[in-house]
């Protein structure tokens, strides 16, 4: 006897058909008659009297199942049980992380992870990498997928060097040039800074630093004047206005919804946005916590 033949007999009693139990359990009907079959024969007793018009429990169907009503209300009782441990030994894992745009690579490792560990709560924040690392160290975030920025030709820089964190690099993502189609340099296959001197840059919100600093520093090294126009609040804003021939930004390309009045230009020595996963480097790591950053470095990036 087992929990799937007690479901059976207790969804015909219900129900009254062998057909409308097997809808009611999403299983053939045949299999359910067959299951209550060999239940009968393991007891040898009869627990259902079959009619062509009824069925209806023997003296002996109405016993055990008076038996078998408590043994789900125990085993019910038990599955819950164990699903309030998972969630307290498993938690609630609150990610932070920058904009990644509609072409997000975040997304699905999430959606990936929730599948394989249901039973962690997953609560999602997103903002700029300086205020998620404060949150970090602050404990109101358990993980967080923030930025550095460093030129192509330069040796990287991450999070890993703060023996504070433990980090890994998710995304390596060059930056590039976007412009109107009416821009007269859209015709170029790829730009470099001296390109760039005296163009007019419409860029993100001040407050996304590491960007503002990566890019002052890039142009700085090469000698070009670097001068802001318009900031925008959102990527969405800034891919309007160099639209509408307003000035040119320099964006990931993770960001950039494509369309007909953009053109995108590769750089020589872009800017490369490395995406890590930091966690506090803490002597024991809780489990949801430990879990997650395992299975994120163990995916194919």
């Amino acid at each position: 006897m087992d929990m799937d033949q007690i479901q059976c007999v207790d969804a015909v009693e219900r129900y009254k058909t062998f057909l409308d139990a097997s809808f009611h359990l999403n299983r053939s009907q045949s299999s359910v008659s067959k299951s209550i079959r060999r239940l009968e024969e393991e007891l040898g007793v009869t627990l259902f009297d079959r009619t062509t018009r009824r069925v209806e429990l023997t003296p002996a169907g109405r016993d055990f199942l008076e038996y078998g009503r408590r043994i789900l209300l125990c085993y019910e009782g038990i599955l819950q049980s164990a699903r309030e441990h998972q969630k307290k030994e498993f938690g609630h894992l609150r990610i932070g992380n920058i904009y990644f745009g509609t072409n997000s690579r975040l997304d699905p490792l999430v959606a990936r992870f929730t599948r394989q560990y249901p039973a962690i709560e997953i609560d999602m924040r997103e903002g700029m990498t300086t205020p998620l690392i404060q949150r970090l160290r602050a404990k109101d975030l358990d993980v967080v997928f923030v930025s550095s920025m460093y030129l192509q030709t330069d040796e990287p820089e991450n999070f890993s060097a703060n023996p504070e964190y433990r980090s890994y690099s998710c995304f390596r993502d060059p930056y590039y040039v976007v412009l109107s189609r009416e821009h007269p340099l859209a015709g170029r296959e790829v730009l470099d800074y001296e390109d760039l001197r005296g163009e007019a840059f419409i860029a993100t919100d001040r407050t996304m630093d590491v960007y503002h600093r990566a890019m002052a520093r890039a142009f700085e090294l090469y000698g070009v004047p670097f001068s802001i126009s318009m900031y925008c609040n959102t990527v969405r804003q800034v891919l309007y206005m160099v639209s509408q021939n307003m000035g040119v930004s320099i964006l990931s390309e993770l960001v950039i919804d494509r369309s007909e009045a953009l053109r995108v230009i590769p750089m020589k020595n872009p800017l490369i946005r490395d995406t890590q996963m930091v966690i506090l480097n803490q002597r024991e790591i809780p489990p949801h916590i430990r879990a997650f950053y395992q299975f994120v470095k163990n995916q194919e990036l």
